[in-house]
């Protein structure tokens, strides 16, 4: 299971790294984002499909995407993080642990 939650955090990473380049001039640097886009959806593909449970995958690629995306936002972008967003990445993070242990 470790295998497929470190493909989808690589994915995540991309997607990022997708949105980081495309708020440059998105027409110049659509050619270069297509194909990262592709390996993301790739390695998101190959982790839910092979995956022992889909369902547990699929909720740690959600957490996960969501937790990298506040915490990016806070230190790309300087967005305002409260103290709400902090209880919930807390909450997300117990939750993918307590999926793991069971």
């Amino acid at each position: 299971m470790s295998l497929y939650i470190v493909l989808v955090l690589i994915a995540a990473f991309i997607q990022i790294a997708v949105i980081i380049i495309l708020r440059e001039d998105f027409f110049k640097t659509l050619i270069y984002a297509i194909p990262l886009i592709l390996i993301s959806q790739l390695l998101f593909l190959y982790s839910y499909s092979n995956a022992p449970k889909f369902i547990l995958i699929w909720f740690i690629t959600t957490a996960l995407t969501s937790t990298l995306a506040f915490v990016t936002g806070y230190f790309l972008w300087k967005e305002n993080i409260s103290i709400y967003t902090i209880i919930g990445i807390i909450l997300i993070i117990t939750g993918i642990f307590l999926l793991k242990i069971k």
